[in-house]
């Protein structure tokens, strides 16, 4: 964690300032501080506005992430900022992007509405989805995926410094990030236990998919055809046709 973190710091040099790194803590503060006014003023209109919410908020989620992935852009800021191009992509694609993500997956859990399930049967399989939220996040990892390097896309900037994450869970599916991610925002909503908290986690599916789509497009533009191969032999969020060794993967770590 701490080399990935160096070459983080590396590549925002801006955090290397006390004053620039509270700023930045300020400017996530005040993107996390909109977005729960956004929820907080909106969703009391309507029934139904925590959905409109969920689903403006997913837009918001899916262009920042889609737009930074693009090949052509990345390049554009490296030719214009050179050491500084991720800098600037961090503060202007990444933070708003991780923001409206983050804002998606927590807000089920806060949508009221007339209970589906009795308590305990709907807070039991929440945790387990919860856990499995957990086991995804942990074999991520195991795999060689880095939060701070490849979590950051710090490697769309710099494609030449990537490692390519392939192994273990990924062997099975994609974009396990995103499974990891909506995993836990179903334990969420079935811990709200109501409709339109589920509706909420569903929508959560639309940067997911598109972001993940998306990020296809771009590797095969780098990757070519070792790319396209991957895409033929792996799930692009869950392993339908091949679910029984994905759960052995999943809990048994084998």
């Amino acid at each position: 964690m701490k080399k990935e973190f160096e070459i983080f710091v590396e590549k925002v040099p801006a955090l290397k300032s006390t004053g620039k790194a509270f700023l930045t803590l300020i400017y996530i503060l005040g993107l996390i501080g909109i977005s729960i006014l956004f929820f907080y003023i909106f969703n009391k209109f309507f029934w139904f506005m925590p959905i409109l919410t969920q689903f403006i908020m997913a837009l918001v989620a899916t262009i920042t992430g889609a737009l930074h992935l693009k090949r052509e852009r990345a390049m554009k800021y490296r030719n214009k900022y050179g050491d500084l191009a991720y800098q600037k992509y961090f503060y202007r694609y990444v933070i708003p992007c991780l923001v409206s993500w983050y804002a998606i997956f927590f807000h089920p859990l806060f949508v009221t509405g007339m209970k589906i399930f009795p308590f305990w049967i709907a807070l039991i399989i929440g945790i387990i989805f919860i856990i499995m939220f957990i086991l995804v996040s942990l074999h991520i990892e195991r795999a060689g995926f880095k939060v701070m390097t490849h979590g950051m896309d710090i490697y769309t900037i710099f494609p030449e410094e990537t490692t390519i994450v392939r192994g273990e869970i990924y062997s099975y599916i994609r974009h396990p990030l995103y499974l990891s991610l909506t995993f836990g925002c179903f334990g969420l909503a079935f811990i709200a236990n109501n409709y339109t908290a589920f509706i909420c986690a569903i929508i959560q599916l639309i940067p997911c998919i598109i972001v993940g789509k998306t990020e296809d497009k771009e590797l095969i533009k780098r990757d070519g055809k070792d790319h396209i191969d991957y895409i033929n032999s792996s799930a692009l969020l869950f392993p339908f046709k091949r679910i029984l060794g994905f759960f052995k993967l999943l809990f048994f770590f084998k």
